[in-house]
């Protein structure tokens, strides 16, 4: 049955598309007729009246130089997209699933310069760095911690706390949580809340490993009082080590309201960093931790209302 059906498909698709499963005729390879003639009694063969016997090279050329340019363009255009996303797709993504945060959108009529911090793949042997960065420019961030790295920094989980930053929750380990059956899901949270201290007057924040999320998940976690949150800006720093181009990527993309993704445990974290605080310090830009932007913006909206 499996094959049959596979079959009518194909054939389905080569009625819709005849061109795309034949190369020859896309590129101009047509075979030419061939014509049969006897000389003492043998046959011989003549692909055409003239003799000719070769494609046109040229067109052929041209249109797979042409196939190739548009395939190019639409591949720098996609990971541009992936890469440096417009606010535009920012703005979609949070209309098309807004149980799942993206940005904080303000107000229309505001134009406060507060933004949120994360930081993922935490605690390690770096987060003290970037505990000390946080305080030197007075701002906050909220943490999404792995489970099975909490054991070894338990001081420093309770530090991020003590000084006024938020905890989330990243998944038992780095993995794609989308891939994970739903009750190990729930188990693993479940679990990583019994060793983590409780954020005072926040959220319970989840951001799903790998970026990833379904509709069964925003279901599950809604009823264990979590909200799902990813982000709106992010330099891809694990791929990127390049620690100026990350920063550089960040600031470029800051606007009110907005949601930094960015990582812990690499050697070039908190330099990253370090250069983003600096320049977000120098245009009086105000970090927070979701919690406190997402109360920032509500309070914004009761204002306007009055």
């Amino acid at each position: 049955m499996r094959l049959k059906r596979l079959l009518r498909r194909s054939r389905l698709i080569s009625s819709i598309f005849p061109n795309w499963f034949n190369l020859d005729k896309f590129l101009g390879r047509v075979k030419k007729p061939t014509m049969h003639f006897k000389i003492d009694d043998e046959e011989h063969l003549l692909s055409s009246v003239n003799g000719s016997t070769s494609p046109n090279g040229a067109t052929a050329t041209l249109k797979l130089a042409v196939l190739f340019t548009v395939l190019l363009i639409i591949g720098i255009n996609l990971a541009h997209i992936i890469y440096k996303p417009p606010y535009s797709l920012i703005k979609f993504l949070q209309w098309k699933y807004p149980e799942v945060t993206f940005h904080f959108p303000p107000p229309s009529f505001s134009h406060r310069k507060v933004i949120s911090l994360t930081i993922d793949d935490s605690p390690s042997s770096e987060t003290a760095k970037i505990l000390d960065l946080l305080h030197k420019f007075n701002a906050k961030a909220t943490f999404f911690v792995i489970g099975e790295q909490i054991a070894e920094y338990p001081h420093v989980v309770q530090r991020i706390i003590d000084e006024g930053h938020e905890i989330g929750i990243h998944g038992w380990s780095d993995e794609a949580s989308y891939s994970l059956p739903l009750p190990e899901l729930v188990r693993q949270i479940r679990e990583m809340e019994q060793l983590l201290p409780k954020n005072s007057h926040s959220s319970k924040w989840f951001r799903p490993g790998s970026g990833w999320f379904s509709k069964p998940m925003i279901s599950v976690l809604r009823t264990m009082d979590y909200q799902i949150v990813l982000g709106s800006i992010y330099p891809h720093d694990p791929q990127i080590p390049f620690p100026r181009i990350n920063a550089a990527h960040v600031l470029s993309l800051i606007r009110p309201g907005a949601i930094i993704i960015m990582h812990d445990r690499r050697p070039y974290s908190s330099r990253q960093l370090e250069l983003i605080l600096s320049g977000l310090a120098t245009d009086d830009w105000t970090v927070q931790t979701l919690s406190a932007t997402q109360q920032s913006m509500k309070a914004t909206t009761i204002v306007s209302d009055r």
